[in-house]
């Protein structure tokens, strides 16, 4: 029996050329037709007068003219390393692409102490004994709040017409944001939202957790939307509603939605569903707001021969790997059945080393070595 890994990050088993445009060539970023990708730093100031340098990356129609911002924004590993290392914008290309091909500019934005980002994070020096959740929402939403005038600033962006997205601590985030009603933000999207998740439905001082949320509900008008999967084993929808119902204790326009289980996990839906698992919830929110909610640009379904000598679990895994949206992404194979793929890089050249690395550490000795097979949804040209 050989031996597979799979990681948050990384898809690593071991079972039984093409011309760049001029965007891939600017940006070192696989394009998709009709839509733009490309890495940002967002120069920020602070309601404090400080400045901060934030990661960023923007999906976006490629054609003229301005769209309406969906500013995302994510949640934490948990340990400072891992946020800094491993959590790039680029884990939530899918839903960056699935907004920008419904006519936004999606841009993914790490809050400050994470990925890239300049500064600290936003839990730094806190306990489970003592989160501080309201000093983390307060630090998160001037984050996201001056991370979004510098978006305006870009030529591409519309000045009055904005959503607000966050997955996990993100959307505990973008509800702080919520009482401050930011002008131009219509909409507000939390996916799994929550902070402090201890496992087996247990937060953090929870007592001040949800004391939180009902400050954020007393004073927000901008309409919200609260989405858990089933199976979410950070913030089940039992305590989903628990949170929900504080928030709206002061009748602050919410709507709470419950999705199917997915996979093992549901709690990181945004980042690892497929679009059709969560667009239409999201659609229908955005249509009641007047926001865009139609399709602009198709995306075709990639065409690609797996490696050879690949097991059926083998073939299942590029089978996967074809219809995700997670890039930066690579696979890699030694044509015997060796095989690795890689999610979520910062670039694509760190992409094909990951899956390239993972899978030469797993051949067995006299196998054949690994080469990049697939980069994004091409054949790699590397021999």
């Amino acid at each position: 029996m050989r031996r597979y890994f799979i990681s948050s990050f990384l898809i690593i088993g071991l079972l039984g050329s093409s011309c760049l445009s001029h965007a891939e060539q600017t940006t070192g970023a696989p394009q998709l037709a009709g839509l733009i990708r490309e890495p940002l730093t967002l120069t920020v100031t602070l309601p404090n007068g400080q400045h901060a340098a934030l990661d960023a990356y923007v999906t976006r129609p490629d054609t003229p003219g301005v769209f309406p911002i969906a500013l995302i924004t994510h949640g934490t590993d948990g340990t400072e390393q891992s946020d800094r290392q491993q959590l790039t914008p680029n884990r939530f290309s899918a839903a960056a692409i699935t907004f920008a091909r419904h006519g936004y500019a999606a841009v993914v934005v790490m809050r400050q102490g994470y990925g890239q980002s300049t500064g600290h994070n936003d839990y730094q020096g806190n306990s489970c004994a003592h989160p501080q959740h309201a000093l983390a929402g307060k630090m998160a939403r001037e984050d996201l709040l001056a991370a979004l005038v510098a978006i305006r600033e870009q030529p591409w962006a519309a000045q009055h017409q904005a959503v607000l997205v966050g997955q996990s601590s993100g959307g505990f985030s973008v509800l702080a944001a919520s009482a401050l009603n930011p002008p131009g933000v219509q909409a507000i999207i939390s996916f799994s939202g929550g902070r402090g998740a201890m496992g087996e439905d247990q937060v953090c001082d929870k007592t001040s957790l949800l004391a939180a949320l009902k400050s954020y509900g007393q004073t927000a008008h901008i309409p919200t939307l609260w989405l858990y999967s089933a199976n979410d084993q950070s913030f089940s929808p039992q305590l989903g509603k628990e949170m929900f119902k504080a928030y709206r204790h002061a009748d602050a326009k919410g709507k709470l939605v419950t999705l199917p289980a997915f996979g093992d996990d549901g709690h990181d839906l945004l980042i690892s569903a497929p679009e059709e698992f969560w667009w239409r919830s999201v659609s229908s929110f955005l249509s009641q707001q007047y926001l865009p909610n139609h399709e602009v640009v198709s995306i075709s379904k990639v065409v690609l021969a797996a490696p050879a000598g690949l097991t059926t679990s083998g073939q299942q895994a590029f089978k996967h790997y074809l219809s995700d949206r997670g890039y930066e992404k690579a696979f890699a194979s030694n044509g015997e059945g060796v095989w690795g793929s890689a999610h979520w890089a910062r670039t694509q050249q760190d992409a094909n080393h990951e899956a390239l690395a993972y899978c030469e550490q797993y051949r067995e000795k006299g196998e054949a070595a690994c080469t990049v097979y697939a980069a994004g949804d091409q054949r790699s040209a590397a021999k």
